[in-house]
């Protein structure tokens, strides 16, 4: 009994210090993720609120734990706590983006903080160089003369036959298929994350492309004066014509409507690819994941 009572008024010290006014940032944080490790669920609990109460300020302090040689109750415990905050954090910015509309919804941006999903620690400057050094070395092959389909065409020979960018069958709902970084390093994406890829460089080059998002199959569209013809970046840039197209939705048992090839504006091509990623995380059985991405796609379209 005595230990018990012991317990009991060790817990409600800890309580009065972690609410108090006076605790610093730094020490209270590191306090706080010891006390992750503490027998008492109570005491645990409480040091799991504050923590999340300090957000991002604690976000470098509980890596270190997580990174730490030391006991193994506090290191998952503050994995979790991180999780938490990072998740709150990319929520946050999704609500931030889906408050702006067209012209300035940002699929670039976009496209990263989903990225970020799947690698919290995921720097945007790191995606933004890839894609800038690929647009630059594209851009000392261009033509001087106005974009054509011989334009298209090298840039389809650049990205598809010597960067090596492809379709991936294999496993075509694994998540990493949709992450625009992991697309970046594999080479290998789905139709929606090739064509966002194709669709940035494209903006880059200031050429006239816009993303096409037709049933069952994503697609690019090239359209300057009298020319216009559709892209498959997942075939490696095969060109499409209208037929083709409907060619392709019959193939699949959809019936053809004219606005099916009617350009996707940003916040469209990212709430497909949101889609994409539940159905990927739905097919590996990963729910609590599910959830948190139908918020985002909640929030994307709470102001369309």
């Amino acid at each position: 009994m005595k230990l018990q009572a012991t317990r009991r008024t060790d817990a409600e010290g800890i309580r009065t210090c972690m609410k108090s006014k006076d605790s610093s940032g730094a020490s209270e944080i590191r306090a706080l993720i010891t006390l992750l490790g503490d027998d008492d669920a109570t005491v645990r609990g409480i040091a799991r609120e504050r923590l999340l109460h300090h957000g991002e300020e604690a976000a470098d302090y509980l890596r270190e734990a997580c990174a730490a040689d030391g006991e193994g109750k506090v290191r998952i415990q503050a994995r979790h706590v991180l999780e938490q905050i990072n998740l709150e954090d990319l929520l946050g910015s999704f609500h931030l983006i889906s408050l702006l509309g067209e012209p300035h919804m940002d699929l670039e941006r976009g496209a990263i903080l989903l990225a970020r999903f799947g690698s919290p620690d995921l720097k945007a400057e790191t995606v933004q160089q890839q894609l800038d050094e690929l647009a630059d070395r594209m851009r000392l092959r261009l033509p001087s003369r106005t974009p054509n389909d011989g334009t298209i065409r090298l840039l389809n020979h650049f990205l598809f036959y010597e960067e090596g960018f492809s379709g991936y069958t294999d496993d075509y709902w694994h998540p990493d298929n949709t992450f625009i970084h992991r697309v970046l390093e594999s080479r290998h994406g789905i139709a929606v994350s090739l064509s966002v890829i194709y669709l940035l460089i494209a903006r880059r080059l200031r050429l006239p492309i816009v993303g096409v998002g037709m049933p069952v199959h994503f697609l690019c569209k090239f359209e300057n004066g009298d020319s216009s013809f559709f892209i498959d970046a997942f075939h490696q840039g095969q060109i499409l014509s209208r037929a083709d197209c409907v060619q392709i939705l019959r193939r699949s048992g959809s019936a053809f409507r004219d606005d099916f090839l009617e350009p996707s504006d940003d916040r469209e091509i990212l709430l497909l690819m949101v889609r994409d990623l539940i159905k990927a995380y739905t097919q590996k059985g990963e729910l609590h994941k599910v959830g948190v991405l139908e918020r985002i796609v909640n929030l994307l379209r709470a102001y369309e």
